[in-house]
Order: C-alpha cells, then structure tokens, then sequence
C-alpha cells in the first residue's frame, strides 16, 4: 500500500479541511484500493474532520505536540488530547520545528516517547542541512537524528520516517535527484535494522521535499519508497490527487 498525503502547515481552516477532505476523496476514489492517505492539518481542524477521516480510513495527524502528557504550558497541545481530538499520530522532528522553534534532539526524543505512551503513531521526520549536505556528512546526521530521537523507543510497528533534506523545503527548496534519495533511504534503513533488528525493516520510508506532478514518478519506484509527503502542492485538491495519480502510474 502506497503512503500519500500533505503537511498543510498554518494553512486550511475547519470549514477548507472538510471540503478538502470530501474533494479528494470525490477525485480519488478510483485509486484509494491502492494508498493509504494521510493529513496534517493545524490543531483547529482535527475535530472537525476526525469522523470522516475515520469513515474514509484517512490517517489524520497533528503537526506536533508537547513532550509532557499535562501541565502548565500555554500555548502547547499534549498528545492525550491529540488523540481525543481524533488524530491518529502526529508529525515530530520537522525542520521548520527545529530551526524556528529550537527543537533539540532530546526534545524530540521526548515528544517521540509521550506519544508513544498515549497510542499515537509517529511521523518522524528527519534530513540534512546544506551544510552538511556539502561536507560529505549527509549520512551520519539524518543517522544521529534517527539514533538519538528513537533512543528508548519501543514501537517500530507505529512507526514511520518521512525523508525530508533540509536544502528541498520550503518555497525555495530544491529536489533532490532520486538516485540521492535511493542512498539516504538505504542509510535510514540500515540506521532502523541496527536500532530494531528485523522489525526495522518494516517501517516505513517516505519522501517529502519539493515533490510534484513532474518529479514524484521516479521517488515512488524506488524500493525503499512507501510513500511520499507532498509540501504546499498538495495544498488544493486538484493537485493533491493529480500528484497522487502521477505517483501511482509510476507503480
């Protein structure tokens, strides 16, 4: 089964998430036998679309949460309400979390266990700067990231990595060639074999980074490929699904 869904970021209000929602579905039905689709709105929306998510098999993830399962934090959203609000997990380790709000490491290794302890499945996303990209260190960061956020973790069932190099994000971001992608995902999956043994070798590896209609068909014939995280194309249905078609041809 083909993972394929959006981030939508502070983007989509309640009322856009459920027409959205019913547009893709409506665009899509000759193909959902064959994906698994997934959507990350902001908090607001998660109510509102849980039941139809639920009643259409659509995975609904929050965008983050906070590492403690109560408390004194304003602002903040903890992963027991996460799930009471309907999403079934939630996204953690987002380069724009990282830069903009200071996430270390250990923050997020301790977002990635409270969800764990409330049931929620995990998105993790990880990818390497410019920078590192430049000095050859590609593949020992996302490694790091992957070490250091999964230490203790437990469930490699509920568990999915989405690729995302820092350098292809964001209005400006660059895609990567698949032949890079090919070698990062076989560095992941080797990273997840020594952390789970054979049970790593059934989690989940998706691409997201500047993915469109022109350029998903060679990530989704990759073998390490289960699927793609579409940016702001997948932002309006039409081109959500026209992605989402293009990907499953390729297949």
């Amino acid at each position: 089964m083909f993972i394929f869904g959006t981030n939508t970021k502070m983007q989509h209000t309640p009322q856009i998430s459920q027409q959205f929602l019913q547009e893709v579905i409506e665009k899509a039905r000759d193909h959902l036998n064959h994906v698994q689709l997934f959507y990350i709105p902001p908090y607001t929306s998660l109510t509102g679309v849980s039941e139809f998510c639920q009643r259409h098999n659509i995975w609904l993830g929050a965008q983050n949460t906070h590492w403690e399962l109560e408390g004194a934090f304003t602002g903040e959203v903890a992963a027991p309400i996460l799930k009471a609000s309907g999403a079934s997990f939630v996204m953690l380790g987002h380069v724009e979390r990282r830069q903009m709000f200071a996430e270390t490491d250990e923050m997020i290794n301790k977002k990635v266990l409270a969800a764990s302890s409330t049931g929620l499945r995990v998105m993790l996303c990880v990818g390497e700067s410019a920078f590192e990209k430049r000095a050859g260190a590609g593949n020992t960061a996302v490694k790091r990231q992957l070490e250091l956020a999964l230490s203790g973790y437990k469930h490699p069932e509920q568990l999915l990595i989405l690729y995302e190099p820092v350098w292809s994000i964001g209005s400006g971001g660059e895609a990567a060639s698949p032949d890079y992608v090919a070698r990062a995902m076989d560095n992941i999956r080797a990273t997840l074999k020594e952390k789970f043994a054979r049970e790593g070798e059934g989690v989940p590896i998706l691409y997201g980074g500047s993915v469109n209609a022109d350029n998903c068909a060679p990530y989704a014939l990759l073998s390490q490929c289960a699927g793609l995280g579409v940016g702001r194309t997948g932002w309006e249905a039409e081109s959500f699904v026209k992605v989402l078609r293009t990907a499953l041809a390729a297949r």
